[in-house]
């Protein structure tokens, strides 16, 4: 499955890659599937050129486990299985997404382990010893597999040996025959007799585990065999529940009663109830104590907001689970993604859980039917529309409207009333039980909030905030009086009420932030928006912390704002409802296009989002000039036409994916801009755009992620305040101008992907270099010591975090 010559290692050519972009996706998926039992495709791979850096290895589109630099480590003997078996399974598991190194004998220097390759091992989480008829001859080898058992005994579980017996038995690897125990005391005279007993005793070991063997088996059938496991043991890793969460064992009990794991047939399951409830957390709960039980599995966040964008990115998230997301960008509407989503698992056994569906549409494009997957699979969804759990009903009887046929439904219940007491006690108190003195008042305000988890949390987490501001001499008691006061003005109806409480809680700047963060930068890295609150005077990172003490925000490992529904939807009714100036935030297309159009002006206007799909528009000068304080702008499908001459003087952000080369624009600069992001814009070297840029001093974020048609960068000598530049996916980039030299304080330059760059120039020592390991740029790079070297993603470029 998957293992394709078109897919497999850089294209060869221009030509190669424009080739495969006309291959129609239903052919690939067929050649995809038709190639699960073929040998004769793995050995045409075999006869491909090689090529070799100092560490093979490339980074997934998925994210590495935090303290993980790799997910796979390939152990193999390289005169036995380098280039045929090893090279096809190290390629395929490129393709499928996961993060591979692969042993490379340059590394080898010494008689320790050391340095890159020393990293590789105690940095990956799965490793791959490929044992075949001289793997024993290589005291490197039998180096490499005595310390994966020495890193996979000190993880807990958390590390794990998967063992391939390529042409040999495990009774040879167990010692049990001449073949290893033969040429094992060869290395006696180099590193004595306690080296081979820790190597012997090791080898021992892993031929204890589960592992294949070639036996009966061609090449791409255990490849497919080994991918499979590899892919279904890293989508299975745990999902996140909150740190202070108490579980809920009855209502998981119930759960689990209506799945019937063990049984056969697909069911679907959708956990309902209001806003706040419980129902993400619980969905993460029974995921984590089941998904062990099925061959893959996929979690997927907050699929009402992600839709809201592109329902197509929710099915390749969806796809990229089990196939990786080099097949899963192949789609190029939603049809395809239904019939790739249906082909790719009708034959597995699956644990879907969708997180937050609002509309029927969504259920069907994502998981369809019931013969969209194999015996056994379960599909689990969350939801607040009872209309979604309707999706497959056919008969109007009101006794099976409320229960469906084909969907069976749980409904979240209220905390009992001693777990809530317990979730509010770990968050006002980080503690299970209320402090001396606060036991009545604490059950009071509990009682009041509705024992709603997300509401429990909140006044829990902003009592704890504003208690530890108080004075010591303070009696705190009166701040929880106080609030309780605040909730007996009226019943607790809406977890909106108590979200409120802890919105008015804040300053001015820090509401601003949060209403920002509600509006536009949900599930968004925070790296851009700091840098433009930091010029904004909004002192980001105090901001940031205390809406983090309050549990309006959280900060993923991915360093992305995450935000509760709840959370975010407050916020927006905030801006539409009860905020001073409504229209201080337009993320609806419709809206902002109606000021626009009105050429009136506007001085509320701070923000703006016009990302309407297949809405293309024209901005004249008139138009923008009616927004003098516009300072962010974010637009897709716009072009800009005529003479914007000292217009939007106080524009901090401009966000624009350029549909044409063609520009269309005079006098196009912003002397306050300092985040200029024009990633996945179809633009060229001679784009009229740059020359007006240059006027743009202040610049400190240049983004041109994706811009797969420059093959040079511009000019930076007028970049002077440059911090950041991104030039991942430039797959066309040759040259970096010179003039980069310059920039004194650029703090991270990102080339990942750009695999025709010949060179960097020379950087400042403290800029950060974020580039692949497996192009032959990185050789050529090497004789560049001033700048430093970083493995990082391209949407991981990390502020330090001050709480």
């Amino acid at each position: 499955m998957l293992v394709l010559p078109g897919f497999v290692g850089d294209y060869s050519s221009e030509q190669d890659r424009l080739q495969m972009g006309l291959i129609p996706v239903a052919a690939i998926i067929s050649i995809i599937f038709a190639s699960m039992l073929c040998g004769p495709i793995l050995r045409q791979l075999t006869r491909m050129k090689k090529s070799r850096g100092s560490s093979e290895a490339m980074l997934s589109g998925e994210d590495v486990p935090p303290g993980y630099e790799y997910e796979v480590f390939l152990s193999f003997r390289g005169s036995d299985t380098r280039d045929n078996f090893t090279d096809c399974l190290y390629r395929r598991l490129r393709l499928a997404g996961v993060h591979v190194f692969r042993d490379n004998e340059e590394l080898r220097v010494g008689k320790e382990i050391s340095g890159e390759l020393l990293k590789a091992l105690n940095k990956s989480q799965i490793y791959i010893p490929i044992f075949s008829q001289n793997y024993a001859t290589s005291s490197w080898c039998l180096r490499e597999v005595a310390h994966m058992v020495k890193c996979t005994s000190k993880s807990d579980g958390k590390k794990e040996i998967l063992p391939i017996f390529y042409d040999v038995y495990p009774d040879d690897v167990k010692l049990k025959t001449k073949l290893y125990k033969k040429a094992i005391p060869k290395h006696k005279k180099k590193f004595g007799s306690d080296a081979l007993k820790w190597w012997e005793e090791a080898l021992v070991k892993v031929a204890l585990l589960k592992g294949w063997d070639l036996n009966g088996k061609s090449h791409g059938e255990l490849i497919e065999l080994v991918v499979g496991e590899v892919l279904c043991k890293l989508n299975s890793r745990n999902v996140d529940v909150p740190e202070y969460w108490v579980e809920d064992h009855r209502q998981i009990e119930d759960i689990l009663e209506k799945l019937e794991v063990d049984s056969d047939g697909v069911r679907f399951l959708g956990i309902h109830g209001i806003g706040g409830i419980g129902k993400t957390v619980l969905a993460k709960a029974v995921f984590n104590k089941i998904s062990s039980h099925f061959e893959g599995v996929c979690f997927l966040n907050d699929v009402r907001e992600s839709s809201q964008h592109s329902l197509i990115n929710v099915q390749k998230k969806l796809l990229a689970s089990f196939v990786g997301p080099v097949v899963a960008n192949l789609i190029k509407d939603i049809g395809e993604g239904m019939n790739l989503i249906k082909r790719v698992c009708h034959t597995k056994k699956v644990l879907i859980v969708l997180d937050d569906l609002d509309k029927q549409e969504q259920l069907k494009k994502l998981a369809g039917k019931s013969d969209w997957f194999g015996l056994g699979s379960r599909i689990i969804f969350t939801t607040r529309n009872l209309e979604v759990l309707m999706t497959q009903v056919e008969s109007s009887n009101e006794e099976v409207l409320n229960q469906p046929k084909g969907i069976l439904a749980y409904e979240t219940h209220e905390m009992e009333f001693g777990r809530a007491l317990q979730l509010f006690c770990k968050h006002a108190f980080r503690r299970d039980s209320p402090l001396e003195g606060y036991d009545h008042l604490t059950k009071k305000i509990v009682r009041r909030v509705g024992m709603l988890p997300l509401a429990v949390e909140v006044i829990g987490s902003f009592l704890y905030c504003h208690s530890f501001a108080l004075e010591q001499h303070f009696d705190k008691r009166k701040l929880w009086e106080g609030m309780l006061k605040q909730l007996d003005d009226g019943p607790f109806k809406d977890v909106r009420d108590a979200l409120m409480i802890s919105y008015e809680g804040l300053e001015n700047k820090q509401k601003e932030v949060f209403l920002d963060i509600a509006c536009f930068f949900t599930n968004e890295d925070q790296t851009y928006p700091v840098i433009m609150w930091d010029d904004c005077n909004y002192h980001p990172h105090i901001a940031i912390r205390v809406l983090c003490q309050r549990s309006l925000i959280k900060i993923g490992h991915d360093n992305k704002f995450w935000m509760h529904d709840q959370v975010r939807d407050l916020g927006r009714h905030i801006m539409l409802e009860e905020y001073p100036r409504r229209f201080s935030r337009m993320w609806i297309y419709k809206d902002a296009i109606k000021v626009l159009e009105r050429k009136e002006t506007n001085q509320d206007v701070e923000a703006v989002s016009l990302t309407s799909n297949g809405c293309s528009r024209n901005i004249v000068p008139e138009e923008l000039a009616t927004l003098p304080n516009l300072r962010f702008l974010r637009v897709k499908d716009i072009n800009f036409v005529g003479d914007f001459k000292n217009l939007v003087l106080k524009l901090c952000w401009l966000s624009w994916e350029v549909t044409h080369n063609k520009f269309c624009a005079e006098n196009f600069h912003f002397v306050s801009l300092v985040v200029l992001d024009l990633s996945r814009s179809n633009i060229e070297d001679d784009w009229d755009g740059w020359s007006q840029f240059q006027m743009t001093k202040n610049l400190k974020v240049l983004d041109l992620t994706g811009c797969t048609k420059i093959t040079r960068t511009p000019d930076f000598s007028d970049f002077m305040s440059l911090e950041v530049l991104v030039l991942s996916g430039c797959v066309k980039l040759i040259t970096i101008d010179s003039s980069i030299r310059k920039l004194e304080l650029l703090k991270t330059l990102n080339i990942e992907g750009c695999r025709y760059l010949r060179q960097v120039p020379a950087l400042h020592s403290s800029t950060q270099i974020v580039r692949d390991r497996d192009t032959g740029l990185i050789e050529r790079l090497r004789m560049r010591p001033q700048a430093t070297w970083g493995r990082f993603r391209a949407s991981s470029l990390r502020q330090d975090n001050h709480w």
